[in-house]
């Protein structure tokens, strides 16, 4: 799992905040967090920025690992450092992204409308007003730091779009055509146990293993799924084309399905740890073919956006306030609570159940991204104390 960008969508989402340390938020939100060409960023808007960022995955945390204290000083996201610090990376890295797509607007003839100020206006408020006062204290949120994040990330989209239509979307069959396959995988080197365990086969079981699997490949020419459901095997299926490097399975097996005529089915193929009998479905796959035309197209629009963006990078000087970022820490949780769990499971504190009506119910927030008609969502949150 890697750390991800930024949603571009303000979370409609109202949080609580689980008191861990009890540091509090020890940031001074005047301070400069970054300047990109002399242009000061306010290091409080990249504290609710990163603490926003922080309250979507603990939301999913909780949900994988439960309320673990030392979930972020773990490594997660395989970056080689602990989830905290590849999160706020991330975090800068959109930064550094807005405000750089922000000063080439003009490029893509992108604006920001007076109804689309006056929507994001008033999903901040609501957002503010949703939420318990620990968690937006706790998140270093203002109205205006709600805005701001709405007002980038609305143009991002906008700029995305516009570049992302520069793009050719015309993909010939010859240069995504793509084959099917099905196939059966048998492990010849070793096994798990019940306890978990890996076994290696012995060279006896081996032997027994590929006559088996010749035994299958025999009975598989009429129906080649029936014959590995009958044998004790999953037949699987897999897409691939002459000239894509993106299929999971080993070279040799699909070298050797590229020899393969429409129907036949394949000697028997050794790998290191497998046993393969692969089956050509077909030779061009039509369904297959038009659903790598689109990724093929997103790719190349995928791959167009960060060129873009890179250059533009190139052309600016982005300093990052080290000294005071490194004091935005993740030190204390948020709790995101599903509206439709109610209050009937008796989660909330005695004080919590007394607290104002925003606190204690489901409220269903407005969210605007890229001008886009509002989604509505609810949510509830709870603070365990």
């Amino acid at each position: 799992m890697r750390a991800r960008r930024l949603l571009p969508l303000l979370m409609a989402a109202v949080l609580g905040v689980s008191a861990l340390t009890g540091c509090g938020n020890s940031i001074d939100a005047n301070k400069v967090g970054a300047t990109l060409d002399g242009q000061e960023i306010s290091l409080g808007f990249m504290n609710f920025m990163a603490r926003y960022q922080q309250a979507i995955y603990d939301g999913q945390f909780s949900s994988m690992f439960g309320d673990q204290a030392d979930t972020w000083s773990q490594e997660l996201f395989e970056q080689g450092t602990d989830a905290q610090t590849s999160v706020k990376q991330s975090v800068v890295d959109s930064i550094e992204e807005f405000y750089v797509l922000e000063k080439h607007m003009a490029d893509y003839k992108v604006e920001i409308t007076d109804d689309e100020l006056k929507a994001m206006d008033q999903a901040a408020d609501k957002f503010i007003e949703d939420n318990t006062k620990k968690a937006v204290t706790q998140l270093g949120a203002t109205k205006e730091y709600v805005k701001e994040m709405l007002r980038l990330t609305t143009i991002q989209a906008k700029m995305r779009n516009a570049i992302h239509a520069e793009v050719d979307t015309e993909v010939s069959d010859e240069e995504a055509a793509q084959k099917t396959i099905s196939y059966v995988q048998v492990a010849c080197k070793s096994t798990t146990d019940e306890e978990g365990k890996t076994v290696e086969y012995t060279e006896e079981e081996i032997e027994n293993i590929k006559k088996q699997v010749e035994d299958f490949r025999k009975s598989a020419k009429d129906d080649f799924k029936a014959a590995a459901e009958s044998a004790g095997y999953t037949a699987s299926e897999a897409s691939f084309g002459d000239n894509d490097e993106s299929y999971m399975l080993d070279e040799s097996v699909i070298e050797a399905a590229k020899k393969l005529k429409e129907g036949e089915i394949s000697e028997v193929i050794t790998t290191d740890d497998n046993y393969y009998v692969v089956r050509m479905d077909s030779t061009f796959d039509e369904e297959a073919t038009e659903t790598k035309k689109d990724s093929i197209v997103t790719t190349r629009k995928n791959d167009h956006y960060t060129e873009v963006c890179d250059g533009y990078k190139k052309d600016v000087k982005f300093e990052l306030n080290e000294e005071e970022w490194a004091k935005v820490k993740f030190d204390e949780l948020f709790s995101i609570k599903d509206a439709h769990a109610g209050h009937d499971h008796g989660t909330e504190t005695e004080e919590e159940a007394q607290g104002t009506e925003e606190e204690d119910a489901a409220q269903e927030a407005e969210t605007d991204e890229a001008g886009d008609a509002a989604d509505n969502t609810e949510d509830s949150a709870e603070s365990e104390e």
